[in-house]
């Protein structure tokens, strides 16, 4: 199936990591031209090593950028345009807050949350709007976490801040569909990544468990009785950003196995 995104122009954020890669492999490998930023340069260095394979040098741009820094985003934007004169698809990719309970976060640690895990989502596709409706096409995708559709106990921060991202992009949604340019939210669940295997390190010295132990219960609680592979996001945000789902906007969809209720 050819997805029509032969010259289009991507932004992939959180490139330095493993499923921030994959959605630019994805994107690369069916003919798109891909900015990359991340934090992580050493990741970011790996992944513009993986996409030139993939297609040509020419076609990459790598920028090592900090996404809560509105400077850096006017500048990813910027640079974006003037390497490859127009921007077509955004994927969002922000970190997760710091986990603590909201009754005990003073206001200072609020603002910085929000100013850091929320505002760059929003400034970010703030930015690239005014490229799209200048070319009447465009494709935006917030890449988060499935528990959004039913709290996690222990997140409490993430659950909030993705609460106010579902809502903001639905509403975003019904704002830019006259311009054609779509929003939709991909939301996955349990990933087979490095990630995931560092995380469960850390849960399993607080809870006295083997990691082991933690991946299978993991695994376990998902229907499908596996984890998503990288390359499926991939693949998903890839259809996403595609000719082929111009009709589609609005939506928030779970990669996840079957696992939100």
């Amino acid at each position: 199936m050819d997805l029509g995104l032969a010259d289009r122009v991507a932004i992939v954020g959180g490139a330095g990591l493993e499923i921030g890669k994959h959605v630019a492999l994805a994107l690369a490998s069916e003919g798109a031209r891909v900015s990359l930023c991340a934090r992580n340069e050493e990741g970011l260095r790996a992944a513009e090593i993986e996409l030139a394979r993939v297609g040509t040098q020419h076609n990459v741009l790598a920028m090592p950028a900090d996404l809560s820094e509105p400077r850096d985003i006017r500048r990813v934007a910027r640079d974006t345009f003037n390497r490859f004169g127009k921007i077509d698809i955004l994927v969002v990719r922000t970190r997760q807050p710091n986990l603590a309970s909201l009754a005990d976060v003073e206001d200072i640690r609020m603002a910085e949350e929000v100013e850091r895990h929320l505002l760059s989502a929003v400034r970010l596709t703030r930015e690239v709007i005014p490229y799209m409706k200048q070319d009447h096409w465009g494709r935006i995708i917030n890449l988060d976490l499935a528990s959004i559709q039913q709290t996690v106990e222990g997140v409490p921060q993430s659950d909030a801040r993705q609460f106010y991202l579902i809502g903001y992009f639905k509403t975003l949604a019904l704002e830019l569909a006259p311009f054609n340019i779509t929003v939709n939210s991909l939301l996955t669940g349990p990933l087979d990544t490095q990630e995931l295997k560092q995380y469960l390190e850390s849960q399993s010295i607080q809870e006295g468990v083997e990691p082991a132990e933690l991946a299978r219960k993991t695994v376990k609680r998902v229907p499908m009785r596996r984890l998503a592979k990288p390359r499926e996001v991939g693949e998903m945000v890839s259809f996403l950003a595609s000719e082929r789902t111009g009709f589609l906007t609005g939506a928030t969809m779970a990669l996840d196995g079957g696992l939100s209720r």
